[in-house]
């Protein structure tokens, strides 16, 4: 009977322990036959508690050998990815690593097994010629524990195969380390271990190489390259498409590991692969120092061979790594003088710093509607079309010669992104520009948008600010406007409506476009490029030296850049020391921008576009006007736009005063809108006429 139970305990069934629920069930357990004589309850039942060891050691065996049988047979990369997709198949290497970890814990198991055995067969056990069942009940205690744990632990990964792929089998291993069992836990922490050692072996190929060694798509970092040849690989980095190629998974990013470090290592393996994949090198340090990469391979090591997951020293170390990477980047690859003239050509075009250009983009603009009013045939908007008009309202302006317009074309879009982007020819049209590398690596697609939801505002403005430019040109020089305004001086006051309500609208939009170029574009960028400026000469001084030297002492548990006293942006006046901190000062002047054109507050948006449309039909019913016929009648029209532009601005006015006072939408009372309150107000017309 003994060696029936020992042949149970090694997942063996026999004539004593049969499989239970017996076929066709599927069995659960080892039980023994209840027509078996000679056994008191007490002997069965703990009889039938060691044999269910067996059964789960035989599970759980059945479960690595069908993995490592997986292993063995699909080699070649075509059956991994067939795989991958079915329930019941190889899912790489953090499952292997823990069948590993797991079939250490069964070697023990299997170890006590074989002394029992040895104790029983020597008669160390032997009491009186009897060997107590208690004495294998005891030698097997801590396995009634971890067994049927290891049991539901493998259950959880078959019926969930594609919610514990990959990285996301250690939320699974973190939760089982929950327990307030000893034994249990070492044996969890073993192979979370486990886990981490997978993990951290992608994270430092990664970080140091910018490899991304990944056939089964286990890391929370993803290649969507994967399947191209080295061809297209270089094509995808020679059209600036980095952005694009390597993303983040979030659904891959295990629980204790925060986004903002994800985001991290994704940066620095992106900016390492770029560089190493980019076609033209700019000089002979394009390549990341060798001594650096060492340092930082040997931070990670260090940090998967221990024991225990430190979530604190893996942020210290990737912020580490995150800081040199950025700070060599600065100072071998996107040079101050580079990213200034980045910025120079988006404030001359997307802001629309350069005036010639913008008036004739206007110009071009304005004449579209009456060509196509003239043409017979469908009035349709082709992108070719509004990028022929693009090159025609260079020429003739310094655009025509500058190099970086090149780049610059109009997307007729499916969905406006803007509030403003059909205003221009009635459909969603939007400014785009090709964005090149090294200038990609702070610029990103999302800057881009909101350069262009900038553009749409600004060129709708300027737009409605030539129209009422027109209607001036128009009342002045129409023989008939003239004498209507001369007879007014004699009293008749109704006169001057037309020439009165242009006057208050052209106060409006100056006051608008004068606060938005001054108080809030130009501020803005002269403070980001004297920034840019002041760290690039001081990283021109520390050159010679930054290419083969660490940027500063490095502590893997203490690193300087994480003290907060000299980490911080709130001080504009602070240089920005890295190439991080030149996407963060980007990203925070883009959001200042769009913050003092009002375009962060839905309410401001609708109210601007509401006051630039009636304007819009105001021009459209003067400039169709001779001051003669149907006089009476364009008179009330014209007193009904003057009554609805009021509202409009009435209604603005009083929203921004709120805003100033209460902080409402901009998270606290900007100093943007006493600017634009006292241009509007300075008189105080508003404030009387609003109470």
């Amino acid at each position: 009977m003994l060696h029936e139970m020992l042949l149970a305990l090694s997942g063996l069934s026999g004539d004593l322990f049969v499989p239970y629920p017996p076929e066709p069930e599927i069995a659960t357990t080892f039980k023994i036959p209840p027509d078996f004589p000679f056994l008191h309850e007490a002997e069965k039942s703990s009889l039938e508690r060691l044999s269910a060891l067996g059964f789960y050691y035989r599970k759980i065996a059945n479960f690595l050998d069908k993995q490592r049988g997986r292993n063995e047979n699909n080699n070649n990369s075509e059956s991994i990815e067939a795989q991958k997709g079915s329930n019941n198949t190889l899912r790489g290497s953090f499952l292997h690593a823990l069948c590993n970890a797991i079939n250490e814990v069964l070697a023990d198991f299997h170890k006590s097994i074989i002394e029992s055995e040895i104790r029983i067969l020597s008669k160390e056990d032997n009491m009186g010629g009897v060997v107590p069942i208690s004495q294998l009940v005891s030698a097997f205690n801590e396995y009634y524990i971890i067994l049927p744990h290891l049991n539901q632990l493998i259950n959880d990964i078959e019926q969930n195969s594609v919610k514990y792929f990959g990285c996301r089998i250690i939320n699974l291993v973190i939760d089982k380390c929950n327990t307030g069992v000893p034994e249990l836990r070492e044996i969890m922490l073993k192979l979370l271990h486990a886990c981490h050692e997978v993990m951290y072996k992608h994270i430092a190929s990664w970080l140091v190489y910018g490899q991304l060694v990944d056939p089964f798509g286990e890391f929370f970092i993803k290649d969507k390259t994967l399947k191209l040849n080295p061809i297209q690989i270089q094509e995808q980095f020679s059209r600036s498409k980095w952005h694009r190629r390597f993303i983040l998974d979030e659904s891959f990013i295990p629980n204790h590991i925060p986004n903002d470090v994800a985001k991290s290592i994704l940066f620095v393996g992106k900016a390492i692969a770029t560089v190493r994949n980019s076609a033209k090198p700019y000089d002979k340090h394009s390549k990341f120092p060798d001594q650096i990469a060492s340092l930082h391979l040997q931070y990670l090591l260090e940090l998967s061979s221990r024991p225990v997951f430190n979530q604190i020293e893996l942020e210290n170390i990737v912020n580490i790594i995150r800081d040199n990477v950025a700070q060599w980047l600065w100072q071998v690859v996107l040079t101050g003088d580079k990213v200034v003239e980045c910025l120079e050509t988006f404030k001359n075009y997307f802001l629309l710093g350069q005036g010639d250009f913008t008036t004739s983009l206007v110009e071009q603009f304005e004449k579209l509607p009456t060509s196509r009013l003239s043409s017979t045939r469908a009035p349709l908007i082709k992108e070719q079309e509004m990028n022929s008009l693009l090159v025609r309202a260079s020429v003739g302006t310094l655009a025509e010669k500058d190099l970086a317009f090149e780049k610059f074309r109009f997307k007729i879009s499916e969905k406006a992104t803007s509030m403003f982007d059909d205003i221009l020819v009635g459909v969603p049209l939007r400014f785009e520009y090709d964005i090149g590398w090294p200038l990609d690596l702070f610029v990103t697609s999302e800057d881009l948008s909101k350069y262009g939801d900038i553009f749409s505002f600004l060129i709708s403005l300027r737009r409605t600010h030539y129209k009422l430019q027109k209607v001036w040109t128009h009342l002045a020089t129409n023989v008939k406007m003239e004498r209507n305004y001369k007879f007014s001086k004699g009293g008749n006051n109704i006169m001057l409506m037309p020439w009165n309500v242009r006057a208050s609208m052209m106060f409006f939009v100056d006051c608008l476009w004068a606060h938005v170029q001054m108080d809030i574009i130009e501020s803005n960028f002269q403070n980001l490029v004297r920034r840019i400026t002041v760290s690039s000469a001081h990283h021109q001084k520390q050159r010679p030296s930054s290419t083969t030297e660490p940027s500063s002492p490095i502590s893997p548990t203490r690193p300087k850049s994480m003290n907060p006293k000299k980490d911080t942006h709130s001080n504009e006046s602070e240089r920005l020391r890295d190439f991080e901190d030149i996407r963060l000062g980007h990203t925070s002047y883009l959001d200042e921008l769009l913050r003092g054109c009002l375009l962060e507050s839905r309410v401001c948006t609708e109210t601007i576009r509401m006051a630039l449309k009636i304007i819009d039909k105001f021009c459209v019913l003067l400039e169709r006007w001779d001051g003669q016929r149907d006089f009476m009648e364009r008179l009330e029209q014209i007193a009904k736009h003057n009554t609805e532009f009021r509202e409009q601005v009435m209604f603005l006015f009083r929203t921004l005063s709120g805003v100033n006072k209460t902080g409402g939408d901009f998270g606290g009372p900007p100093r943007h809108l006493d600017q634009l309150l006292l241009r509007l107000d300075y008189s105080k017309w508003f404030s009387v006429w609003s109470s």
